[in-house]
C-alpha cells in the first residue's frame, strides 16, 4: 500500500537511551530542563515498561518492530552461537520481524534513521540510515554512500569511547560532550535535506552517562552531580532546537529503552550454578566457550538469562524436556534464596521462564529462564570466582519498569505501558488515526 504524501502526518522520533522517567520528571519539575519542561505542558510524559532481559539491543529491537523477542529473536546483547559453545554479537540481521521504517519505506515514506541501537550492518531503505551501536566502524554503519561521504568529513562520531571512562571520568566526560555534538550537527544535518516522512535519532551518551555517573549524581557528589547535570542541559538545549525546527502538524514522540538505577553489587549467577554442582568450568573459564558439557546442566548469560544444557540445542546437551521443569524449579530456588552478604536482602525479585516472558516461534532458542533482579543488583553473565563482587567504575545499571514515553500536541491517543505497543502508535499517528 502507498500512502499519498497530502493524506500521511510526518513523524519524528527523539531517543534518549536509559533515561529514567523519575529522573526526567524530577528534573523537568526542578527547572534544569526548559525545554523538556515546555514540550511536556504541550503532550504528555508518562512512564512504560520495557523488555525483560533489560538490554538495550532487545528493547531497541522490540520498539522498532514491535513484537516479543519471541518473534524478533534478539535475546540479548550477546547470545549463544547455534550448535556452539560460543558467544557472538546479534546484529540488524538477526532481527526476524519488519522494522516500522521498512513498513513506511514500503509504503512510498521517506525515512531516515539515525543511530538507533541494534541497526548495523545498514541495510537499503528509502532514505538514509545510519547505524548505532554497536558499529565498529561507518563503512558498513551507513546507506546510501554519499552520507557516508558527509558523516566522514565533519568527523561524526558512532558512539562515545566507553573505554575512557576506565582511564578518566574527566577524559570521558570530554568524549561524551564532543559526541554530542557531532550528534547534533548530523542530526540536523539530514533533518533539514528534505521533508522526511519519518525522522528519529538516538542520543546514546545518556547511557553511557549514566553508567559511569550514576551514583554521583544520586549521592550529590560536589563535582560530578553538576557535570551530569550539565550534560543533560546541554542536551536539552539540543533537543530545543530541533524541536523549533519540526512543523506544528508533525507528530513528535520521545523515548528511552529502559530506565537506570544505582548499583549495590555485582552478582555472578555462573559461580553460585558452579557451586550448586549444575556448571562445571575448565580452568581459568571466562566465557561460555570454557563450559564441560558433559557436566553441565544450566549456565548464565548477562543479565540474568538462565540456559538449560538442553539436548538437541546445546552441543552435548544433557537436559530433556522431562528434565527441565524439575531443573527450573532447583535454579529458581537458588536464585530466590540469593541473600546480599552485607545485609541479607535478597538480590533476585522473581524468577520468569521464557515461556512465560516470550511467545513466538523463537522462543526455543531463548533463555529457559530470567532472574529479574531487585534494585542495584547487576547480574552478570561473566565467569567469576565469587559471587558478589563490589561494584566497580560502573556505578548505574539498567531497569525494566522506568522508561518514559512522550507523545506530542495533536495526538489523543494514551501512552502505551510497554515499549511494543509505540510502533503501532507511530503507525497510526502517521496514517492520521491517533
Amino acid at each position: 500500500m502507498r500512502v499519498s504524501k497530502k493524506d500521511a502526518r510526518q513523524v519524528i522520533v527523539v531517543g534518549l537511551d536509559g533515561t529514567p522517567h523519575s529522573f526526567l520528571k524530577s528534573e523537568i519539575e526542578a527547572g534544569n530542563l526548559p525545554h523538556m519542561a515546555e514540550l511536556r505542558s504541550r503532550g504528555q510524559l508518562a512512564r512504560m515498561d520495557t523488555e525483560i532481559p533489560t538490554i538495550s539491543s532487545v528493547a531497541w529491537a522490540s520498539f522498532m518492530t514491535g513484537v516479543n523477542p519471541g518473534e524478533h529473536g534478539i535475546f540479548g546483547f550477546t547470545d549463544r552461537r547455534p550448535g556452539a559453545w560460543e558467544l557472538y554479537f546479534p546484529n540488524y540481521s538477526h532481527v526476524r520481524a519488519e522494522p516500522l521504517w521498512d513498513r513506511i519505506s514500503g509504503e512510498g515514506g521517506r525515512c531516515c534513521v539515525l543511530n538507533v541501537p541494534s541497526t548495523y550492518p545498514a541495510r537499503a531503505l528509502n532514505g538514509v540510515l545510519v547505524s548505532g551501536f554497536v558499529a565498529p566502524s561507518l563503512e558498513r554503519a551507513v546507506y546510501p554512500a554519499d552520507a557516508l561521504e558527509y558523516l566522514r568529513s565533519s568527523g561524526y562520531r558512532i558512539d562515545v569511547d566507553a573505554a575512557k571512562g576506565h582511564q578518566s571520568l574527566d577524559i570521558l566526560l570530554e568524549d561524551l560532550h564532543e559526541t554530542l555534538e557531532k550528534r547534533r550537527e548530523a542530526m540536523l544535518h539530514f533533518w533539514a535535506r528534505e521533508r522526511w516522512d519519518f525522522f528519529m535519532n538516538v542520543f546514546t551518551g545518556t547511557d553511557r552517562l549514566h553508567h559511569f555517573f550514576w551514583r554521583h549524581y544520586e549521592e550529590n557528589d560536589p563535582v560530578y552531580k553538576n557535570d551530569f547535570l550539565r550534560y543533560y542541559r546541554r542536551l536539552d538545549e539540543i533537543i530545543g532546537e530541533f524541536v523549533s525546527e519540526i512543523p506544528d502538524e508533525a507528530a513528535l514522540f520521545m523515548l528511552s529503552d529502559h530506565g537506570f538505577c544505582g548499583i549495590k553489587q555485582e552478582v555472578f549467577p555462573n559461580r553460585l550454578l558452579e557451586e550448586k554442582g549444575l556448571l562445571a568450568l575448565g580452568p581459568d573459564a571466562k566465557t561460555i566457550a570454557d563450559v564441560i558439557p558433559e557436566k553441565t546442566l544450566a549456565y548464565c548469560l548477562d543479565p540474568g538469562r538462565i540456559y538449560f544444557n538442553r539436548q538437541g540445542r546445546e552441543p552435548g546437551g544433557r537436559v530433556n524436556a522431562g528434565d527441565a521443569a524439575g531443573l527450573a524449579d532447583e535454579v529458581e530456588q537458588y536464585l530466590m534464596s540469593l541473600l546480599d552478604p552485607e545485609i541479607d536482602e535478597p538480590v533476585v525479585e522473581r524468577v520468569e521462564t521464557g515461556g512465560s516472558l516470550f511467545e513466538g516461534p523463537l522462543v526455543a532458542s531463548g533463555p529457559d529462564l530470567v532472574a529479574v533482579p531487585r534494585r542495584g543488583y547487576d547480574l552478570k553473565g561473566r565467569m567469576s570466582t565469587e559471587v558478589f563482587k563490589e561494584r566497580g567504575v560502573l556505578s548505574g545499571m539498567h531497569t525494566h519498569d522506568d522508561a518514559f514515553v512522550f507523545i506530542g500536541s495533536g495526538i489523543e491517543a494514551e501512552p502505551p505501558d510497554h515499549i511494543r505497543g509505540l510502533s503501532s502508535l507511530l503507525l497510526k499517528a502517521r496514517h492520521g488515526q491517533a
